[in-house]
């Protein structure tokens, strides 16, 4: 009997801890799923500055325990802010992955699975994979030390639970996703505390469990409103920025800023930086200099472009970039980049280009054809818990003719958009969704509208 009792000493001695990650106190938000890729995948979290010890146990969905691996992260723990990543590789195509998060060796529970699921091989071996994605812009979560004198301008963060429901391959935050306040964007540890804020919203965190999170910024998470390259804290912003999102890249090597680009099935998505170098809109445009994207990341983006084997190719920024009514920060009131990049589009036949956009505090879909060319959409998503603009219909946007009918949607929303279909005839379906799951209105766009 006594090796009996000494058998079950040694398994409690072996088997970790588990408790609610709620009761730890060791966990301020996350996990959080990073990109996806065949054989890779990134896991983001931030911990409590008691955490001495971060590592994440997983295998294959359904496996042997026996058969689990374990990454320990060995960053720098026990600061202010603890944002950790920790990147798992060797992984097999296809296949999903459950895993489990350990601090201090304690493993934390949660009310939801945490799973992973790595891309599948399927390019020179059958027709594109059918898949969705949601996007969506301007989240601000209030918090009324910080917040300005009178009604709250966040509203219900309840839209993440209805779209932690909308089945999706992944979600892409097109800006504003945090809103750094004048205490915030003041100092170094304000834009801290404002991402970890944001970060750590209780509605938040299964949505970010759920599938990965794609992300690039417009002002807001940047700096001040509007802000451009003159921002003191610009690096500061960058690195924080990079700290608390999960994507594969950002800039180029000696050429900083949050772009890149990532491809799911057959479609891929170039994230635009529209800050880090961006002059102020007021610049006149007969200045050369002035611009949008800087001229790297434009000769990036075009180069990029034509080296994509996508069916569609996403141009994704903060600010809109085809509204030729938009008196607010628009692409089109840069108009030496603006027509470079029309005109390398046209002028080099570059199929399948849309663009996604946020910023505006209400949905749209904006069209515009350039000569000779196929017809262009910006597809814009906001907001998502900031206040909509609600009195669109009253100004001189109100009857915009560049926006494609019952495409307006000045509420709480988010956008899912989906692909179907087979080889060279695939269709995408852009719907948009309010804060309580109910369709506002659904479209399609023929792969062969957007080609010769």
């Amino acid at each position: 009997m006594k090796y009996f009792y000494l058998f079950q000493l040694f398994l409690l001695c072996c088997t970790p801890l588990q408790l609610d990650a709620q009761q730890t106190g060791l966990l301020v938000s996350g996990p959080m799923l990073g990109y996806a890729e065949h054989r890779e995948a990134l896991i983001w979290m931030e911990v409590s500055p008691q955490v001495t010890s971060v590592a994440v146990q997983y295998g294959v969905k359904g496996g042997a325990k026996t058969a689990q691996k374990t990454v320990v992260f060995e960053g720098k723990l026990q600061q202010p802010f603890n944002p950790v990543k920790i990147v798992l590789g060797g992984l097999s195509m296809n296949t999903t992955y459950e895993y489990s998060v350990l601090l201090n060796g304690i493993v934390q529970k949660f009310p939801y699975s945490l799973t992973l699921t790595t891309k599948k091989l399927w390019e020179w071996r059958e027709d594109p994979p059918a898949f969705s994605f949601l996007f969506g812009s301007c989240a601000y979560i209030n918090d009324s030390v910080y917040d300005r004198p009178g009604d709250p301008y966040g509203q219900n963060p309840g839209i993440f639970e209805s779209m932690t429901k909308q089945p999706s391959d992944f979600m892409l935050w097109v800006g504003d996703n945090v809103y750094l306040r004048e205490a915030d964007f003041s100092s170094a540890y304000g834009i801290q505390y404002r991402y970890q804020h944001v970060r750590k919203l209780p509605q938040l965190q299964a949505f970010l469990a759920s599938r990965p999170q794609y992300a690039t910024w417009d002002d807001h998470d940047y700096g001040p409103n509007d802000s451009n390259f003159s921002y003191e804290l610009k690096d500061v912003a960058l690195q924080t920025f990079i700290n608390y999102w999960g994507n594969k890249s950002y800039g180029e090597a000696g050429y900083n800023g949050v772009y890149g680009k990532f491809t799911w099935g057959d479609a891929e998505f170039f994230l635009l930086d529209d800050r880090y170098y961006r002059w102020h809109e007021k610049i006149p445009d007969s200045l050369s200099e002035k611009s949008y994207m800087g001229q790297r990341q434009l000769q990036w983006l075009q180069n990029a472009l034509l080296s994509s084997t996508a069916t569609f190719k996403f141009i994704v920024s903060g600010s809109q970039m085809l509204n030729p009514l938009n008196d607010f920060e628009c692409f089109t009131h840069y108009t030496r980049e603006y027509n470079q990049l029309i005109g390398f589009l046209t002028q080099n036949k570059v199929k399948g280009v849309l663009f996604l956009s946020g910023d505006r505090h209400m949905t749209e879909i904006i069209k515009i054809q350039p000569n000779g060319f196929y017809p262009l959409y910006d597809v814009t998503s906001s907001p998502l818990t900031s206040r909509a603009y609600t009195s669109v219909l009253k100004d001189k946007e109100g009857n915009n003719p560049y926006r494609l009918p019952n495409t307006l949607v000045a509420e709480q929303n988010f956008v899912q958009i989906a692909f179907s279909g087979k080889r060279k005839d695939r269709v995408l379906t852009i719907s948009c969704y309010n804060a309580n799951n109910e369709k506002k209105w659904s479209m399609d766009i023929k792969q062969s509208e957007l080609g010769y």
